[in-house]
């Protein structure tokens, strides 16, 4: 049975809604408490319009928000320039909004396997083990060259890195 992947054209903001980051304050314990923090997008109570990005942890109830989106590019710049990119530090790779390191991430390859949530993470779980990869073009514009299909770095589409990046995906998981 032939494993298939259709591009309907999902972008990397499609998985902003939720963004898994180590918690700072918990990091400031030294590691003997990791906590994992969730970003969060939630609607401005002034304008239906703008949103607000906040940040919480549930371990030690840190809690944060920013009203103005982050640059969105950046993250996908790391993708593009084989995590070149000044967000990616010491810590790896790291959040747009709040310059946290993401939760899911983990060397692989001679790489970085990033993803922002579980949702993220199935993606590429579900392109990196597909045999047939079909992209689709949009009803109203054609082909789509901005979806995170056709962004992904070569690394993870070579099909000698399958077996690996798919296992470092069953790793990170664990992780949740």
């Amino acid at each position: 049975m032939v494993i298939r992947f259709r591009d309907y054209g999902k972008r990397l903001a499609d998985f902003e809604q939720e963004i898994l980051v180590r918690c700072p304050q918990c990091d400031a314990y030294g590691g003997q408490r990791l906590g994992i923090a969730k970003i969060l997008t939630v609607k401005s109570e002034q304008s239906n319009l703008s949103s607000i990005k906040r940040i919480t942890c549930q371990q030690c109830s840190y809690t944060k928000q920013k009203s103005k989106d982050g640059n969105r590019k950046a993250a996908l710049l790391v993708w593009q320039n084989n995590y070149r990119d000044k967000r990616n530090s010491r810590d790896g790779i790291l959040d747009h909004f709040f310059g946290l390191p993401l939760w899911l991430q983990i060397s692989c390859c001679g790489q970085v396997l990033w993803a922002y949530n579980e949702a993220h993470l199935n993606f590429l779980e579900s392109y990196v083990q597909s045999r047939l990869r079909e992209r689709l073009p949009d009803d109203s514009l054609g082909w789509h060259n901005g979806s995170l299909a056709s962004r992904l770095p070569r690394w993870i589409k070579l099909t000698q890195h399958r077996e690996k990046v798919l296992q470092k995906i069953q790793q990170l998981k664990h992780r949740l």
